[in-house]
């Protein structure tokens, strides 16, 4: 039993780089963190910031029993806050009477979560809010499709969808063949707007902002899934997120992509109510452990010379021309070079050394699942939109 004075932590989805960097601050913080997965060997149980990994159901196929598991770890171990990282999120926020009343979930009600999640609803919400949106469109099935009156190239993608899975660009009149329509899981078409891209991280409680950050969008996964980190300023992303965050009173972590084109201004594409890789731009020093608990005044904001790079990701996919606009093998490798990468540390090289084991379960996914590389990290922990 920990004899630290910090709080019991609870944080899920223990495979991700996400949650590996958050226990680290957690446990700089000073407090005890605790980790739930579905994987034998998720990448946070080689971590020396971590006081015990639980393996636990897997939350797409098994909701019930992943929650029943969830709370009972939270009773055993007296959990103060349980920090969802992915997707989970939803099916928490479904299921909150089912924890004690003394163990705070970082999220909101299920509608708000929702709402935010689902990628037609978030421009229904912001629309209802009088924010400006780009073009879009929901479709449910081939007539909505045929009568699609976009004069534009136009994104295609699932409402229920994540950063590195399909998405289709469209040029009017050229509607790709043998798409599926799920009743659960429809899709949205999204005017195409090229302009410069943003993500922001926040963590909030009851429409505060308690830690912000803003990175651009470099390295990627096919320019979605970003695998690179550098804070910027931008006041302008700033104030629309304060605002926002009032707006819907929302409590947790909450990622929003933007691209601002030079005439039309600033856009909002789609919102993940979870956390994302903003995170990791935070160092101990800055204390946004925090933020967690809505202690701070201040909002905390990363350093501005932070540069980051999920080392495996960068490996995988950062070289590729896809990656980024006029990528180089020797860009690549310069920029490689003077970014730190996220799982090394000298204080906690366990998580290095388990990389072979975190990627075999990864491997194991992609197989079980028939999915790629990309989708089996995140597979089962992924939601569509069931209920529970």
């Amino acid at each position: 039993m920990t004899t630290r004075s910090g709080k019991n932590v609870l944080i899920t989805f223990g495979r991700s780089f996400l949650t590996l960097d958050l226990a680290r601050l957690m446990n700089a913080g000073g407090h005890n963190v605790f980790i739930a997965d579905s994987i034998p060997f998720p990448i946070t149980r080689f971590s020396n910031s971590v006081q015990k990994v639980f393996r636990v159901p897997r939350p797409k196929f098994e909701p019930r029993e992943y929650v029943d598991e969830i709370a009972r770890i939270v009773r055993a171990e007296s959990i103060d806050l349980v920090i969802p990282i992915h997707e989970e999120t939803d099916i928490f926020a479904m299921a909150q009477d089912q924890f004690p009343p003394e163990c705070r979930l970082l999220l909101s009600d299920f509608l708000t979560e929702n709402r935010l999640h689902n990628k037609y609803e978030y421009q229904v919400l912001l629309e209802t809010l009088g924010v400006p949106t780009l073009k879009y469109a929901q479709v449910r099935d081939e007539a909505e499709l045929a009568a699609l009156d976009f004069e534009s190239p136009f994104a295609l993608k699932q409402v229920y969808s994540r950063g590195s899975q399909q998405v289709y660009k469209v040029n009017p009149g050229e509607i790709p063949d043998g798409l599926t329509f799920d009743p659960l899981n429809p899709w949205l078409a999204q005017e195409w707007l090229k302009g410069d891209k943003y993500c922001t991280y926040s963590v909030c409680h009851e429409g505060r902002v308690y830690a912000h950050a803003i990175y651009p969008v470099r390295y990627a996964i096919n320019g979605q899934s970003c695998l690179s980190y550098e804070p910027v300023e931008h006041s302008g992303i700033t104030d629309w997120v304060t605002e926002r965050v009032k707006e819907i009173n929302f409590t947790g972590q909450i990622g929003f992509d933007f691209i601002e084109h030079p005439e039309r201004g600033l856009f909002t594409i789609e919102c993940n109510p979870r956390s994302t890789s903003g995170i990791l731009m935070f160092e101990p020093h800055n204390r946004v452990d925090r933020a967690f608990f809505g202690e701070n005044d201040d909002v905390i904001t990363p350093d501005p010379d932070v540069r980051k790079m999920v080392g495996p990701g960068m490996l995988l996919y950062g070289w590729r021309k896809s990656a980024l606009e006029g990528n180089t093998l020797r860009g690549f490798a310069r920029d490689f070079r003077h970014t730190d990468e996220i799982i090394t540390r000298r204080d906690d090289i366990g998580p290095f050394l388990g990389i072979p084991f975190a990627l075999s379960n990864i491997l194991t996914n992609s197989l079980k699942y028939r999915v790629g590389l990309a989708e089996g990290f995140m597979h089962d922990h992924e939601w569509d939109g069931e209920q529970i």
